[in-house]
């Protein structure tokens, strides 16, 4: 059976593509398009931990918006709080890639500025749930409808900055996404990541969240050969802390769930 791969830290690849030095982290089950009975098994230690988070750990959320407004950025724990859980998404399965007590990478960095060609780093960063300045706090995950629904996918990271870099990542990619509708961009083979790359990134229109938004599509290319697949990403600033979600679909135009988004950003607010 077919099963489309989106680890949130190297994310989509087909089950034959290769995807070096990224956890992948949920897989989400393509019986329907293919006619196939039976379900994707799920992990399920979200499920029990969020129950468990949502009812008993949520700070007043004053705490962290205090931290935010001053420009210092979220702490490990405080952006824990804020990330989704099971409760929040009732229907989805969240699996939590990093953050949430699992290592985060301050590495990644590295890789993302070795990316060619260099006035296409912020978009490559975006699509790996990045960006290109230091964090203060990162959560990634990966958030599966409970149903066959291919569509009904996401991965979503959470990434806490000072004020002044969250801003600097959303005008980076912002000035980088013009420049970059015709470019090959590719990791460098000194720092292969994920081993993905991205062609035809071209920005997309959309308003209505946190204090800045950005949006674009993309075809996501395993750089040894594979597939091309669709995928489309969104990137909300709400102070210091930067959303992206990103959801790709080789059958048919991706889109990230509206539920998730909103759930998402209800908790950022």
């Amino acid at each position: 059976m077919w099963v489309l791969q989106m680890g949130a830290r190297g994310m989509g690849a087909m089950m034959n593509a290769s995807a070096v030095g990224r956890p992948f982290v949920a897989a989400v089950c393509v019986a329907s398009v293919l006619a196939l009975a039976g379900a994707c098994g799920t992990d399920s230690g979200d499920h029990a931990a969020g129950s468990t988070a949502s009812a008993s750990s949520a700070p007043p959320r004053s705490a962290g918006s205090s931290a935010s407004a001053v420009g210092r950025g979220l702490d490990q724990k405080s952006l824990d709080r804020l990330a989704l859980t099971a409760d929040d998404i009732p229907g989805y399965t969240v699996n939590t890639v990093t953050g949430k007590g699992r290592p985060v990478n301050h590495d990644e960095l590295t890789a993302y500025r070795a990316v060619t060609p260099a006035p296409c780093q912020a978009v490559y960063a975006a699509a790996q749930l990045g960006g290109l300045r230091d964090f203060t706090a990162q959560v990634s995950q990966d958030v599966v409808s409970e149903s066959d629904d291919l569509g009904q996918h996401a991965s979503v990271g959470l990434t806490s900055y000072t004020l002044a870099d969250a801003r600097t990542v959303m005008t980076n990619l912002r000035a980088a996404l013009p420049k970059c509708t015709t470019a090959d961009i590719r990791p460098s083979p000194a720092h292969p990541g994920s081993g993905l790359g991205y062609s035809d990134a071209e920005a997309r229109s959309v308003s209505g969240y946190g204090d800045e938004t950005l949006a674009f599509d993309a075809t996501q290319v395993a750089v040894s050969g594979g597939p091309s697949i669709p995928v489309t990403v969104l990137v909300v600033r709400q102070e210091s802390t930067v959303a992206t979600f990103m959801s790709l679909n080789p059958f048919q135009p991706p889109t990230v769930p509206q539920d998730v988004i909103e759930a998402q950003m209800k908790k950022l607010a």
